[in-house]
This record gives structure tokens, sequence and C-alpha cells, in this order.
């Protein structure tokens, strides 16, 4: 820092209350003149026509950027059925083979789901070709399924598109009961056998969709926002627009030799000035048009902010004289209230600026005692807690990927096999379980998301292994909003599946049981099977470890890190409350019992 304003801040924090009151007086009056004089430098240049044009041409450019990539995005979600082979073949299909038709829209089908599901504003899709095919797929409508499309006067055109367009807004006349006001995406299909183009994809996209993406910020002036179609001479607006306005500018837009993105008109004595960006789905135009007369309000804007400013500012004066000495002694109060709360033992340092007067004396001497009873507490809570959280990392970094390995793999399998059902399914289990594992919740959660990890776990065990494991669930509800630790069940149940289970076991051979129920304060946890039991020289490590609580770590647990790394947790989430046991005996199975306290 400069010399000259070091010197000039240790006075300042020298000074007595009083000499910074009168400074801070100053300081107010003086700020309502910066103020003054940058909202009028401000307000004058936005009046200008110079940036009003520049901000338009940004507006509208960003704007129609925005619609452009919504209906690239939009026509980009249908891209995988495009290339389905499926749907290629329904391509060349005879309109009167009526049994392949619907093979082939059996297979391609699931494709149109997502975006349909998702995207609420498509009331549906729309197939054309010559061959005179018509299917259409829609959650929302039906179709009229004797309408005659090459007989409209809109649809007909369709069959002369050779790259992607918007429509003009138009009714769906061809569903059932009620037709609602769309614009139609008209995407020609490429035959890629031939590599000709010989039908058309239509999405149907509501009306008020395209119309919202038209609302936005006017810039202080009162101007419209349209859409406007060069060739029909359509405009769609969220304004009802004079059709003189609109005459006169479509008149002007044609008589622009230099195809000028702005320019200005007049209409009905009034001057406009009118900016546009092209839209590259048909003849589309984003077009912002504003009276210049709004342009011109900056300056009285100023001048109305600048008398506002004053009376605001007498009435700050007159405040800060009177109420102001509360304001001084609120450093007192906050140290009064610090002082309570560390009598109930809270330490709640007092904030406050770089003071070197009385009561910023006093404060930062109460911080400092603060802070050093703080430290002195920290050391002997962190000597506790080391060790602990040193136990934590390293079996937090025992998590194994192999599940996850697996079951991206056995993904891959269904897809490949184009069981797309399989796939969705298997995909929203693992999504939901992946979600429930790295959410941040401080490693709890209620015991009915522990339970839905599990099914969801067995769901992906059956698509793995073909085959579904009869599982029994006993939950008291009473405990379903229970806090229990994260993944404290799952283990269990895997190890179970993965010892003791096999795709050549019948359902009288194993059958999973989890039941949790309540005893007092607290809650009972039992996971049995009935299936291969533990071998005797397994059982007598897992003694072993229960009974050392974890401290002598046999060589077995390197490898079998589960069984190890939850009952850890266990110890460390509930402490010497926990009881755990394991029993297994030959033809009666496993049975793993844990008792915790309900927190």
């Amino acid at each position: 820092m400069h010399p000259v304003l070091q010197s000039l801040k240790q006075r300042m924090e020298n000074l007595s209350l009083k000499h910074k009151l009168f400074i801070l007086l100053v300081s107010i009056s003086i700020l309502p003149i910066t103020l003054v004089s940058y909202s009028s430098q401000y307000f004058m240049f936005r009046s200008s026509t110079e940036y009003t044009s520049s901000i338009s041409t940004q507006y509208v450019e960003f704007l129609s950027q925005d619609i452009s990539t919504y209906l690239q995005d939009l026509s980009q979600s249908f891209d995988d059925l495009f290339t389905n082979s499926d749907f290629q073949k329904y391509l060349d299909t005879p309109v009167d083979d009526l049994t392949s038709q619907a093979n082939h829209i059996i297979n391609f089908r699931p494709i149109l789901k997502t975006p349909l599901q998702f995207r609420s504003e498509i009331l549906g899709v729309l197939y054309l070709d010559q061959m005179g095919k018509v299917y259409f797929d829609s959650f929302q409508k039906g179709l009229n399924y004797g309408y005659p499309f090459q007989e409209d006067v809109l649809y007909n055109t369709f069959y002369q598109m050779d790259k992607p367009e918007l429509t003009v807004p138009h009714a769906m006349n061809y569903t059932q009961i009620s037709q609602d006001n769309v614009f139609s995406l008209v995407r020609p299909i490429i035959n890629l056998n031939t590599g000709k183009i010989a039908a058309w994809f239509v999405i149907e996209i509501r009306e008020d969709k395209i119309k919202k993406m038209l609302r936005g910020t006017k810039y202080g002036q009162e101007g419209h926002l349209l859409l406007y179609h060069d060739t029909i001479g359509t405009a769609v607006s969220n304004f009802q627009m004079d059709s003189s306005l609109l005459h006169d500018f479509k008149h002007s837009l044609d008589s622009e030799l230099d195809h000028n993105k702005e320019f200005i008109f007049s209409s009905q004595n009034v001057k406009y000035e009118a900016t546009y960006a092209d839209i590259p789905y048909g003849d589309w135009k984003l077009v912002w048009m504003a009276p210049l007369s709004s342009m011109t309000k900056g300056a009285q804007q100023a001048n109305h902010l600048t008398i506002f400013i004053a009376f605001i500012s007498l009435a700050v004066a007159l405040i800060i004289a009177y109420p102001v000495m509360r304001f001084v002694l609120l450093p007192l109060f906050k140290l009064k209230d610090g002082m309570k709360s560390l009598g109930r033992g809270a330490y709640v340092p007092i904030k406050i600026q770089h003071s070197n007067d009385e009561i910023g004396f006093l404060i930062k001497s109460y911080n400092q005692t603060l802070n050093e009873l703080e430290i002195m507490e920290e050391e002997v809570y962190q000597s506790k807690i080391k060790e602990k959280e040193r136990e934590l990392l390293q079996l937090q970094a025992q998590i194994n990927p192999h599940f996850v390995f697996n079951t991206l793999e056995t993904i891959e399998s269904y897809a490949i096999r184009n069981n797309g059902e399989a796939v969705g399914d298997m995909v929203q289990s693992v999504s939901r379980m992946m979600r429930y594992t790295v959410r941040n919740d401080g490693g709890w959660s209620p015991l009915k998301e522990e339970m839905a990890y599990i099914r969801n776990f067995l769901n992906i065990h059956y698509y793995r292994n073909g085959k579904d494991v009869m599982a029994k669930f006993d939950i008291d509800p009473a405990l379903l909003d229970v806090p229990i630790m994260k993944l404290s069940i799952q283990p269990f149940v895997e190890n179970a599946i993965k010892y003791g289970w096999s795709p050549n076991m019948s359902a009288e051979e194993f059958l999973l049981t989890v039941k949790v129920k309540i005893e007092g304060d607290f809650m009972r946890i039992m996971i049995q099977n009935t299936g291969t039991h533990i071998p005797s020289t397994v059982m007598d490590k897992l003694s072993t470890m229960i009974l050392s609580k974890g401290e002598k770590l046999d060589p077995y647990f390197q490898k079998h890190t589960g069984i190890y790394n939850v009952y850890r947790r266990f110890l460390l989430a509930y402490g010497d409350s926990i009881e755990i046991s394991i029993t297994s005996l030959p033809i009666q199975g496993t049975l793993i019992d844990i008792r915790v306290p309900r927190v």
C-alpha cells in the first residue's frame, strides 16, 4: 500500500467516535451527488440510437441462436431413430404389408419414448412417405386414420421438402377430438439404401412453446419481438400486431436493396427501428421493432431520478443524524451477546472492521481470548478424533468398483441384443444406486432408502444372472424413516448371495430374509439365508474380528474387505453400543444379527 494511503488509514483507525461520525455524515452527503451524476450519464448514453441499435442487434442474434439451438437439439433427439435398422426397413416396406410394418414399429418405437416423454411441448410425431404410409405416435393425442394428408394444403407441401423446415402455426386437424395449434418441424428422411428422400418426419411442437421463447427483456423500450415468415408474410408474436404495421414492415423489408439487418421504417406517422436475424429452418426471421420515441426517454428518466435521489439524500441525512448512536453502540451490543454465548459454552467471535478506538480494543481482546480457548479445545478434540478420521479414510478408499464395471458389461450385452426395456431398467437402477452412494448426507439415510438400494441391487443381480433370488423383507413400518448408517445392510445381502447362492438352486434351497424390528431403544437387524453355510475356518476369522473389535486383522480380510469394512464403520458410528453376531450351520444357513441404537 502507498505510504500516503497507509498513513491516512492509520489516522482513520485512531479517530474518536465523534470524528468518525462526522466523516460518515460527510460521505453520505457526497454519495448522492456521485450517484446522480453516474445515473444521468448512464441513461443519456442508453438514449443514443447507436447504443440501442447495438443492443438490439446483440439481443436478436442471441435469441435467434437460442431458438435455432432449441430446434437443432429437438431434431437431434430423434437422430438414433433415423439410423435404426428397423426404421430403415420400415421406409421400404410396402403400404399393404401391415404385418412387417407392425413388427418394425414395435422394434423402433422405444426410441421415440424418451423425447416424447420428457419433452412435454411435443404433442406428437408424424411419419409420411410417398408410398402412402402414415404413422403417428403421441402420449397426448390420437390419430384420425382416415385423414387425407395429401389433400391438405399445408401437409401436401411436406412431400416436396428436401431440408429441415419449420412451418407456420396451424391446427392439428388430423387428430381426434381437439386440434391444438402447433409448429411443425419437418425433417426429410434419407433412405440409407438408396440415398434418396422419399419420407418425412414431422415433430409437432406446441405453439405456446415457441411463443414463450419470444418473451424477453425489452431494455426499457416500447418494442415488440416477433417471428416473421418472409415467404408467406405471417408474423408470430405474443402481442396483437396491427395489420398496417406488419404491412409497412414487409414493404420496407422488401425495399432494402442492401439487405441491411437494421433499418428504420414509418407506419402511421410513427418511425420504428427494426432489427432482425435469420433462423435457418425455412424462411424465418426473428425481428425486434421499437418506436424511436421510446429511445428519448433516457434524459427524462435521468432528470426524474435526480430529483428522487435528492429527496432520498435529505431523508437519509435526517435519519443518520439522530438514530446513528445506536449504530455506533452496535459493537457493544454484539460484545454483550458474545459474552452470553460464551457463558453457554458457545464460542461466537465478533466481526468488526479495523478499529483502534475504545470499543475496538475491547472486542479485539475478547476475540483473542476466544481464539486461545478454541485452540486449546481443538487440540484436545483433534487428539481424540485423529485416529478415527484416518481409519474412515482408509475404509472409504476400499470401495470396490467391480460391481459397477460388471453392471456396465451386463448393460452392454443387453444393448447388443436390442433389449431396450432391460437396458432402461438397469440404467435406472444403477442411477438410483449411484445417487444414493454419492449423495452428500453425512453417511446417514432413512432405513427405507437403504432397503430401496437393496431392491435395486437385487434387480441388477437378476439381469446379470438371468434368475431371481427369492427374498423376503419384514420391516417394521415405524422404522422406515429412522436414520441408519448408509450401506450397512447391503454388504451382508451381497455376501449372502455371493457365497450362499448359485443359479442352480431352487426357491426351496435358498431364501434370503431381511427383518428389522424394534427392541426397546434398539433396532434389531437380521439378515438370514438358507444357502451354503460359511466354512468353519472363515467363521473363526469372523469371530476373532468381532471379539477384538476389528483390531486383529487377519490377512483373509485384505481380499475380503466387505464385512470388515462395514463392521468397522458400525464401530465408528455407534461405538460400544453396537452388537453383532454371526452364526452359520449346514442346512440351516447363515444368520447375521445386529443391534444398534435408534438414532
